[in-house]
């Protein structure tokens, strides 16, 4: 639908966008719509498929998620796993980037974050509240309107109760209320509230990308090339950028000029591409690589309360008997711990569903998990509600041991040192980046959220598992669904990697002219709510402060180290 073919495409473009997630789609978006004179041409290449309700459905069961993990053998699957030592990375894969399969929320850091010291004095609340305000009304976000009638917000706010507070339904990119076709000219229904958000929405109510942000950048102009993978870039001779990569299909290489890159391919893939371009002559600053961080992600789950929770996705099966006790989004609210606790030890505690391709599994799997904690209530009826589970003609229980469960998503702030490590002695083209971050899983902040989840729990009468990976053995390995940094904003080429501009350093302290980062990669620290909507405020800052120089307003010259 929003594909170009590449046999339309130009030899030259004012800018090319390297991937189509947030940060570039926002770019894109906004330098095409720009009221320019030259009008600037602009192009977006995704090495992911396009795929969307309309024309390639999202896998709703095991099978069907199992055949869509990216590998070398499926380069064009959604799901991307990246495994290194002490950290797992779930990306996702296609056009729209991880607005596919991620949960919507939403979500805005408290103010404070940004007066940490790796913030650019530039990017204080008051100067970035305009550019959320912006991206959040674009996104089409908002709360759920029937939050409080879903039993897992009811079982957030037990805990909440207890500490004085209350759960808050979150603002989500879904919409609630509308049908028909778009401002875009994209169709949309409203949701359905069936659970499988991070597996892909397949009933045109989740506001990803492909709902507002690219065909705005297609309808200004902006040229879509799906199945293009980036391998690195170059200055060229007599200015702008030389950009190579491959089609994923057949391997075929090509080369476009530009006179602007803008890298927005993922906090992991921005730094990759810059890493492996160092390797071909590109100078950078000693900054690139550093700062890492998984956001504080943190996982759990309250198994086999006392509560029913409804926590079980039905997806693309209305005729399911989980229809019948409707889940909600993947994430609908959260409980927020900060009053008196200094900005580094805030995070936020959200409720997760359990997607339907993965309900029947869970349900099996669960039980053989050892508690960390054992279950307050429990007794005849808990042992009675993992049998229900277990019953192999059984394919939905409202009273089974699954829907008495709270799955956990935690965000807080770690200590964003993880580092990555460009091996350019091995495969140039996939080249072979990693993620170093010794001990990531033994800071503070893990035993901090761990024992708050533990106390979820037992407000439930529910067994307590921790993070299997995490657990196991001591073994401390995190899991993160949020990879930020690696290109980390800074206010001189010694601190960061951009400037807050999103210009990247050179080795020498200049900046690059024409060189760009605009996705999660810049963020510098942990942000301790769900990052996206931090990105796309970022982005929009980064896009209009571009637009503003093509209309004369000159950038600053780089401080002095």
């Amino acid at each position: 639908m929003f594909t170009t073919l590449w046999e339309q495409r130009k030899t030259s473009y004012d800018f090319v966008v390297i991937g189509s997630g947030y940060g570039g789609a926002i770019t894109a978006a906004r330098l095409a719509s720009a009221k320019l004179s030259p009008k600037p041409s602009v192009c977006i290449l995704e090495r992911g498929k396009e795929r969307w309700p309309g024309n390639l459905r999202f896998p709703d069961t095991l099978d069907g998620v199992m055949d869509e993990f990216r590998s070398e053998a499926n380069p064009l699957g959604l799901y991307e796993l990246l495994n290194y030592a002490d950290i797992t990375v779930v990306k996702g894969c296609g056009l729209g980037g991880t607005s596919l399969i991620n949960a919507n929320v939403a979500a805005t850091p408290d103010a404070e974050v940004f007066e940490q010291a790796d913030w650019p004095q530039a990017l204080r609340w008051e100067n970035l509240r305009p550019f959320y305000d912006r991206a959040r009304q674009t996104l089409g976000a908002g709360p759920d309107p029937r939050a409080w009638t879903f039993p897992k917000v009811q079982a957030m706010d037990r805990r909440a109760q207890q500490l004085g507070k209350h759960a808050f339904p979150l603002d989500l990119a879904i919409n609630f209320t509308a049908s028909g076709v778009n401002e875009y000219g994209v169709p949309r229904r409203p949701c359905r509230g069936c659970g499988d958000c991070t597996t892909g929405c397949n009933h045109f109510s989740k506001n990803t990308l492909y709902m507002n942000y690219l065909p705005m950048a297609r309808n200004a102009g902006a040229q879509i090339f799906t199945e293009k993978k980036v391998d690195w870039i170059e200055k060229a001779p007599d200015g702008g950028w030389h950009v190579h990569g491959h089609h994923t299909e057949d391997g075929g290489s090509f080369t476009l000029q530009a006179a602007n890159v803008i890298l927005a391919a993922g906090s992991i893939h921005s730094t990759e591409l810059l890493m492996r371009s160092q390797v071909h002559g590109l100078s950078l600053s000693p900054a690139a690589g550093t700062r890492f961080s998984c956001n504080g992600d943190f996982f759990g789950l309250a198994y086999n309360g006392d509560f029913r929770t409804q926590v079980t996705g039905f997806g693309n099966h209305p005729e399911s008997p989980a229809a019948q006790y409707l889940p909600g989004p993947a994430i609908v609210s959260a409980i927020h711990y900060d009053g008196a606790l200094p900005a580094s030890q805030r995070f936020q505690i959200e409720d997760l569903t359990i997607p339907s391709a993965y309900a029947a599994a869970a349900r099996r799997v669960f039980p053989t998990l050892p508690p960390t904690a054992a279950a307050a209530g429990g007794g005849a009826a808990a042992s009675q509600r993992i049998q229900r589970d277990l019953d192999p003609g059984v394919a939905y229980d409202p009273d089974g041991a699954l829907n008495h469960t709270m799955f956990y998503l935690v965000m807080g702030i770690d200590d964003a040192r993880g580092r990555m490590v460009f091996d350019s002695s091995q495969h140039e083209t996939d080249g072979a980046l990693r993620v170093v971050w010794d001990d990531a899983g033994r800071q503070g902040v893990y035993d901090r959220l761990n024992e708050e989840l533990q106390l979820h729990a037992r407000a439930l009468g529910a067994g307590y598992i921790a993070s299997p990976l995490w657990s196991f053995l001591e073994m401390r390995h995190l899991i993160t669904a949020h990879p930020i940094g690696g290109c980390p904003m800074g206010e001189n080429y010694e601190r960061g990697a951009v400037d807050e501009s999103g210009r990247v350093f050179a080795g020498d302290g200049r900046v690059h002219d024409g060189l760009f980062v605009a996705d999660g990669a810049v963020i510098p620290t942990s942000i301790g709510v769900n990052p996206f909507l931090t990105i796309s405020a970022l982005a929009e800052h980064i896009a209009e402060r571009k637009i503003h120089e093509l209309g004369g307003a000159a950038y600053a010259d780089p401080p002095i180290a």
